[in-house]
């Protein structure tokens, strides 16, 4: 099973996110992987995917040989939409996906930005679903602005007949003042008090 990970923008916890899904897929038994196709913003090293794999190396002994150009195929120094930062290479992608695919039974797959963070003139982040046969597990940020992202995520999923997951990355505590009055409306879930219920609503339980 492949399950990409979005938000509804850039820093609302991607990283974070999957880091806590790997921990929690593991513990029930699954060999976890992690990929991400696309890391903009690299400098010396690609700091997300340097998380991503030192610790899927912990729970899954597939990932010992793997390394950081393996699980990030494609990286840019400018902290940009692809589509500006630099061109991108897909078989390259395709290529490192054949490797890592393999050596785990649900690959978490880390998106770039929002879902349509555009990549070329023909492909958004979005297009990455069909690109890996994925599942969408969308993290929404809880900061001031989040439910006008939510709705409008929502909204293009919905509208494009798009099945979705999502939770709320509750890293402002402000949420409950500014926004849960509307939010609870959706009966939503938090990365950091239900993951249980969101590992059984990813494997379809």
């Amino acid at each position: 099973m492949n399950i990409f990970i979005s938000a509804n923008n850039t820093n609302k916890g991607k990283t974070y996110t999957t880091l806590k899904l790997i921990e929690a897929f593991s513990k029930k038994g699954y060999r976890v992987g992690a990929f991400k196709p696309i890391e903009t913003g690299v400098k010396e090293k690609a700091l997300d995917g340097e998380k991503l794999l030192n610790h899927v190396k912990k729970y899954n002994k597939n990932f010992e040989n793997i390394t950081i150009n393996d699980i990030v195929p494609i990286q840019h120094s400018l902290p940009a939409a692809p589509y500006v930062s630099g061109e991108v290479d897909f078989e390259k992608i395709k290529n490192a996906y054949k490797k890592i695919k393999p050596l785990c039974d649900i690959l978490l797959i880390e998106g770039a930005g929002g879902l349509l963070v555009p990549i070329n003139d023909n492909f958004k982040m979005i297009d990455f679903l069909e690109f890996f046969k994925a599942k969408l597990f969308l993290v929404i940020g809880s900061n001031l602005g989040m439910i006008n992202d939510f709705l409008l995520n929502k909204f293009y999923l919905e509208t494009n007949k798009i099945p979705f997951n999502w939770a709320i990355n509750l890293f402002d505590d402000s949420y409950f003042e500014t926004s849960h009055a509307f939010m609870k409306k959706f009966n939503p879930l938090f990365i950091q008090k239900d993951l249980d219920k969101i590992i059984q609503k990813l494997l379809g339980e």
